[in-house]
């Protein structure tokens, strides 16, 4: 990102700041009436001197982006005031922060005497817009002059947090060596390790590792980073936590482990790194689902083998009872309930309802797996405690797609013919 154009760099400030506009929104609208919500949005409706006009703010704005150092002392002369924002809050300091001008910088702190922890529409302080261009020597004078490295945005970001997530390995070093903390946790309860693991930085998570990172977090609630990597795909980062000693086997807030969220993709690579680093196969969430239900849900055979052969249970129960065969049939993943069948599943296991895998196909009108049920030898006149078959519920759900699969896959009955005259069934 540090060396990335203007326009790269502004589309990534406007991706941050549009995340960070419902955080703004929320303070904006508690605050005590109606002339401060006013006053909070309306950034150009203060009084104004007789000697500049907006358009010389504008002015003085693009050439602090620029960095046109002549330019902006010219304005500044002509009595434009340095703090003076545009719509986003940004002052001139922001601007020449964000894009390195060094000397600008120390120009407009120096005469404008403006308070170095300024913050913007969304918090953010020049230091934050220094941190998230990933500019280290603009990094290191704010930070010299004052600039505070625990300040919060409106996410409840620290400078840390943006020179993480923009890969600025330089940048971030600088703040560590100001001892910024590399465990503060933003508003999503994320830490500057989080956020390098999601950017895919490997050089930054290993060194906020080597500067006393929290493999877990702080607290050990919510995400890890090391469940945030396998979401994302990110297996070097998952190979570096495993590496560091981070916890195969560490619950998030709805009960899962890394190994289920690695079953709801089809990361193989990731999941042998996890089963090698000792994750368990059998360990349920918080409805009671393994790996295997949700590697069957998402249809990954390859997944699916891997927890298989390592000792996930075929029949094993969630809290509705239902097997990871169930769970094939929920999104018609055919090959998954192939696989299942062909390690020895029961195809006609039933739930708490009394529902098989061959109920729930055919009233979801699922007909792939609805074949493949059929052909293994499911059970077509089992009731359900509701003393329904499959065909009643076809029937009532108007599958008309699965009652002519499973009125194909009957026996045709006994009956005899008399020449020249065919008997016929209709299908509805």
């Amino acid at each position: 990102m540090a060396f990335a154009g203007p326009e790269l760099q502004w589309k990534w400030v406007e991706l941050h700041d549009l995340v960070s506009l419902r955080a703004v929104e929320r303070k904006t609208h508690t605050a005590a009436g109606a002339a401060v919500r006013s006053r909070q949005w309306r950034l150009h409706s203060r009084p104004r001197t007789q000697h500049h006009s907006r358009l010389d703010e504008h002015k003085l704005h693009y050439a602090a982006w620029d960095g046109r150092m002549e330019h902006v002392k010219a304005l500044v002369d002509c009595g434009v005031p340095a703090n003076s924002p545009d719509p986003r809050g940004w002052t001139a300091i922001h601007h020449a922060a964000f894009r390195g001008h060094l000397a600008l910088l120390r120009f407009l702190l120096h005469s404008s005497k403006m308070d170095v922890n300024c913050t913007d529409l969304f918090g953010c302080t020049p230091l934050h817009r220094s941190c998230m261009g990933g500019n280290k020597d603009a990094t290191e004078y704010l930070l010299q002059k004052g600039a505070s490295h625990e300040a919060r945005s409106s996410c409840g970001q620290t400078p840390l947090h943006l020179a993480a997530a923009g890969g600025h390995l330089g940048t971030a070093r600088t703040l560590l060596q100001h001892l910024a903390s590399p465990d503060v946790l933003d508003s999503r309860r994320w830490t500057p390790l989080h956020w390098a693991v999601f950017g895919g930085w490997g050089d930054v998570a290993e060194m906020l590792l080597d500067n006393g990172a929290e493999l877990e977090g702080p607290s050990g609630v919510g995400t890890s980073p090391l469940q945030l990597a396998v979401m994302v795909g990110n297996e070097a980062a998952v190979r570096l936590l495993l590496q560091r000693g981070a916890d195969a086997n560490l619950r998030g807030s709805n009960g899962r482990t890394a190994l289920h969220l690695c079953a709801c993709s089809a990361k193989k690579k990731i999941l042998q790194h996890l089963l090698a680093a000792g994750a368990k196969v059998c360990v349920r969430d918080r409805d009671q689902a393994a790996p295997l239900h949700l590697a069957a849900l998402s249809g990954s055979g390859a997944v699916l083998h891997l927890l298989i052969l390592n000792g996930a249970g075929l029949e094993d129960r969630d809290s509705l009872h239902m097997t990871p065969l169930h769970y094939s049939t929920l999104k018609d993943n055919a090959e998954a309930a192939k696989l299942l069948l062909h390690y020895g599943a029961d195809v006609d296991a039933t739930e708490r309802l009394g529902r098989t895998p061959l109920h729930l196909a055919t009233e979801r009108g699922h007909c792939k797996v609805l074949s493949v049920l059929l052909e293994r030898g499911a059970d077509p006149s089992i009731k359900t405690k509701w003393r329904e078959t499959v065909e009643d519920l076809a029937r009532t759900h108007k599958q008309y797609g699965t009652l002519k699969v499973l009125q194909e896959h009957k026996k045709p009955p006994g009956r005899s013919q008399t020449p020249g005259h065919t008997v016929t069934e209709s299908v509805w």
